[in-house]
C-alpha cells in the first residue's frame, strides 16, 4: 500500500514511516499542507495520514482543497488532542478516522485497516486514547478529550524544579481542561510543572504526550 503522510513533526513522521515499513507499506512524507494537496491530487496513494497543525495551512484546509479537487483517497487524521467540534469538522470535510498520538504499531495497523474498509456508513472513530486501548473503538464525541479548544498563540513560561528552571513556550490551543504547547527550545518536558501565561493566569500541568517540541498537557488542581 502506498501512503502519503502530511506531518511536520519529524520524530512522529519517522516513527510512522518505520511502523509502516514493518508492515510492508510504502510511505512518502511532506511537512507542508500545500505540498500534501499537490501530491494527493497527483494520485497514486491508497491512503493519506494528515496532521492538523502544519506550518503553512492547517489540516482542515488540506481537507477542503482535496474535496474541491474531488480527491477520494481515504484520510486519517493523526493528532494529539481531539474534541467533539474538531471531529465534526473533520467528518464534514471528508476525514473518517482520527489516530490519537502517541500511538503504536498495532493501533496504526488497526486504524488503517478500518479506514480502508470503511464504507462511510459509520460515525468517525478515534483510535489511540487510553480508554480506546481498553474498550476498542469509541465515538470521538465521547472521548475524554471533550473540552472545546481555541487557537490562542499566547506566549508563556514553563516553570519546574522548584522554580529553578524556566523555559519559554507558545500556547497553541487551550481548553478548560488542558492545552497544546510548542516549546521554543526542545527539551524533555518534566511530568509536572507550572505554566505561567504572560499577562494571564498560572496553571498546574501534567504532561499527556510529547512529540519533539510539541507537548500536550492537562490542567490539575493544586
Amino acid at each position: 500500500m502506498r501512503i502519503l503522510q502530511v506531518e511536520d513533526d519529524m520524530a512522529t513522521a519517522r516513527s510512522v514511516e518505520t511502523m509502516l515499513a514493518s508492515k510492508g507499506h510504502q510511505c512518502e512524507t511532506t511537512a507542508l499542507g500545500h505540498d500534501g494537496v499537490a501530491r494527493a491530487i497527483g494520485g497514486g496513494y491508497d491512503l493519506i495520514l494528515l496532521d492538523i497543525m502544519l506550518p503553512d495551512i492547517d489540516g482542515y484546509e488540506v481537507l477542503r482543497r482535496l474535496a474541491q479537487a474531488n480527491v477520494k483517497t481515504p484520510v486519517v487524521i493523526q493528532t494529539g488532542i481531539i474534541t467533539r467540534d474538531e471531529a465534526s469538522n473533520g467528518v464534514s470535510l471528508g476525514a473518517r478516522y482520527y489516530l490519537l498520538k502517541p500511538f503504536g504499531n498495532d493501533e496504526l495497523g488497526e486504524c488503517l485497516a478500518a479506514a480502508l474498509e470503511d464504507d462511510g456508513a459509520v460515525p468517525v472513530r478515534a483510535v489511540g486514547d487510553e480508554l480506546d486501548r481498553r474498550e476498542g473503538f469509541r465515538d470521538a464525541g465521547q472521548s475524554r478529550r471533550s473540552q472545546p479548544r481555541m487557537r490562542t498563540l499566547k506566549t508563556a513560561q514553563i516553570v519546574y524544579s522548584n522554580a529553578n528552571c524556566v523555559a519559554d513556550c507558545t500556547i497553541v490551543n487551550t481548553s478548560d481542561g488542558g492545552a497544546a504547547l510548542k516549546l521554543n527550545d526542545y527539551f524533555e518536558c518534566p511530568a509536572k510543572f507550572l505554566l505561567k501565561v504572560h499577562r494571564g493566569p498560572t496553571y498546574r500541568c501534567e504532561v499527556c504526550w510529547q512529540r519533539g517540541n510539541k507537548v500536550g498537557v492537562r490542567f490539575v488542581e493544586p
